[in-house]
């Protein structure tokens, strides 16, 4: 082979080693940020499913039974809550739960 041939084939597995090189890098780089992708959502997932769930446990769990101890319920409790000023009008608009609105 000529020195010319040589100098190129070396050039070659200098260059294919820097590249495989890189991949390796390039690979490593792209699992951190999957597993940190990964995580990111977890926590997210997590983050609003307390935001969500926290105000219903609350309810359930703390709030109902002192309303159930002092002889409360949940239509007493509307009642209340309708009589303050600004939330009468707010009825009006807002079907209740059963699904005809108010008349």
């Amino acid at each position: 082979m000529s020195p010319e041939k040589v100098d190129t084939h070396e050039e070659l597995l200098r260059l294919t080693r820097e590249n495989n090189e890189l991949l390796k890098q390039n690979h490593e780089y792209l699992r951190k940020m999957y597993r940190n992708d990964m995580i990111g959502m977890t926590l997210r997932i997590v983050w609003y499913s307390l935001l969500i769930g926290l105000p219903f446990a609350m309810y359930f769990y703390v709030l109902q039974p002192y309303f159930e101890a002092f002889g409360s319920n949940y239509e007493l409790f509307r009642q209340g809550i309708a009589e303050i000023p600004g939330l009468k009008g707010l009825e009006h608009f807002m079907p209740p739960s059963g699904g005809n609105p108010v008349q």
